[in-house]
Parts: structure tokens; C-alpha cells; sequence
């Protein structure tokens, strides 16, 4: 069975771009025509899927976004998942992470149950924490590093010590996670999380850790640039370093679901998804 790593690389120089389409549905944000309410919901995502889809290296849905309407917003989730195609990744951003009991029933319910192919996960439990998380060679998991959020510095920033054992130096919290990360796993299931508004410590990151991959959101409506990412997101060395484009995706939501506005006729809708997403796959091509 190929590793999720090299279906990365498959559809991501099938469709020539690293976009990364992610779901997070708001009802009140649907165009005019959808209703305020997971049917709404449920369908407004069916449109916005068959309209990305052939531009997509991966999709991303937010699980917060279906669980807030209980086990009917889950199993909407599932008919979702049921559209995309096994040659198209499909990324579950859950950030899970406890401790290995709990890790071992949230990877059966995402990996088996939901047929995620990746995940996020949080790393502050530690790296035993999340092993189940990492331990399936088809499978994958993105820990959170360096997040796009304004308040992500608060912790992620903070200065830690030199480590003697390892021989780290003393450094920001993202930067340990991310020297650590490089040698969890059995190799080739796990990556970062790396927001593009912060476009120097992405930079850093991939220094030190050159053969992970990276899901960087933060572009679009959260004001990222892209050039950043394109220059220093791709892997430079093995595992992800070995596939087409690098192991990067680079996320937007809203720049595409928010591209058919209010106002727009509801028959409109699709082909302005498709607009935005075919427009958004062009910028974000692999050099």
C-alpha cells in the first residue's frame, strides 16, 4: 500500500498545485439560497466540493464545523467523505492528542471509522501521546508547530532551554517541536503545522526540519502571503523532500467558500467556487 506521502505527491502533480481546499461551514455565511441549518450546510458543501475537486491537491474539513449539530453533523460529515475519490487526500483537521488509550480510539475512529487519510494533531501531551496517531505507515498526522492564529506566540514562542541529552539549543517552543517531531514515528508520518502569517519562523523551521512535510494555512482571508510559503514550505530532504512538490499543502477556506457571496443566484454558486478554486490552484503551483 503506497504511503500517504506518496498519494501527496501523486495528486498534487496530477492536478500541478499544492491547494488545499478546507470545509468550515458557517451557517450564517451561506450564499442566499442555502438555508441557515446543517440541510444548508450539507449541501452548500456537495456544491463546493464537486466545483473543487479537480483543482484540489487535498481536502481539509474542519470537524468542529459538523460536530457543533451533533451525531446528524457527523454523519453528514461521512456522506461528504463518501464524495471524495480514494486518489484525492482527505485531511481531518481535529488537532487531537491525549494519552495513549484515548489516541488509540481517536485514530480508529478517524483512520477507520471516517477513512481520513491525515490528521492535525496536538503535540503538547508528547510524542507517546500521539503515537497511535503516527504509528500506521498509510496514514498521517500534522503536528501543530507554529499556528497562524494572532494569539499563537503566547506559548508557542516562549523560550526553552538548551538540552545536554539532545544537544538543542536553547530556542522558541515552536522550534523544539519542530527538531523533535523529525524523529517521531517510524518515518514518513509525520509533518507540521505552520501558519503562513508568520513567514520568518517558517522559514526556520524548515531549516530545521528540511524532510518534513507542512500544512501551512493562514493564507487568504487571514492575510498569509504566498510567496513565502512556495520558497520555503517545500521539503528539501527525505521523506517528504522525495515527492512532487515538496509534501506542502497550503489551506484556504474562506477565499474559496466566500467567493459566491450574498446575492449570488443560487445556480451562479458553483461556477464561482470553481472560479475561485481553479484561480487559487494556479497561484499556488509548485515550482
Amino acid at each position: 500500500m503506497k504511503t500517504y506521502l506518496e498519494r501527496l505527491s501523486a495528486r498534487t502533480r496530477s492536478v500541478g498545485s499544492v491547494l488545499c481546499v478546507g470545509l468550515d461551514p458557517q451557517p450564517e455565511a451561506l450564499p442566499d439560497g442555502f438555508a441557515a441549518d446543517l440541510a444548508g450546510v450539507e449541501r452548500f458543501c456537495e456544491v463546493l466540493l464537486d466545483a473543487a475537486m479537480p483543482f484540489a491537491a487535498a481536502i481539509k474539513p474542519n470537524l468542529a464545523f459538523f460536530e457543533a449539530f451533533g451525531s446528524a453533523g457527523i454523519a453528514a460529515l461521512e456522506r461528504l467523505r463518501g464524495r471524495v475519490p480514494a486518489d484525492l487526500p482527505f485531511v481531518a483537521d481535529v488537532k487531537r492528542g491525549d494519552i495513549g488509550t484515548t489516541a488509540a480510539r481517536q485514530a480508529a475512529a478517524l483512520y477507520d471509522i471516517l477513512g481520513c487519510d491525515a490528521i492535525t494533531a496536538n503535540p503538547y501531551l508528547g510524542s507517546e501521546a500521539i503515537e497511535p496517531l503516527l504509528a500506521r505507515g498509510d496514514r498521517f498526522a500534522y503536528v501543530l508547530c507554529r499556528t497562524s492564529n494572532p494569539g499563537a506566540g503566547e506559548l508557542q514562542s516562549l523560550e526553552v532551554a538548551a538540552d545536554p541529552v539532545s544537544g538543542a539549543p536553547a530556542e522558541p517552543l515552536y522550534a523544539r517541536v519542530a527538531r523533535r517531531a523529525s524523529s517521531w514515528g517510524p518515518g514518513g508520518t509525520v509533518g507540521l503545522v505552520v501558519g503562513a502569517t508568520a513567514p520568518i519562523e517558517l522559514e526556520r523551521i524548515r531549516g530545521i526540519a528540511p524532510g518534513l512535510a507542512m500544512l501551512v494555512p493562514g493564507v487568504g482571508a487571514q492575510g498569509g502571503e504566498v510567496e513565502p510559503v512556495l520558497r520555503h514550505g517545500p521539503a528539501t530532504a527525505s521523506p517528504a523532500g522525495n515527492g512532487y512538490g515538496g509534501g506542502l499543502l497550503i489551506n484556504v477556506s474562506r477565499g474559496i467558500s466566500g467567493a459566491a457571496g450574498r446575492g449570488t443566484a443560487a445556480a451562479d454558486v458553483a461556477e464561482r467556487l470553481a472560479a475561485a478554486t481553479a484561480d487559487w490552484a494556479a497561484r499556488l503551483r509548485p515550482a
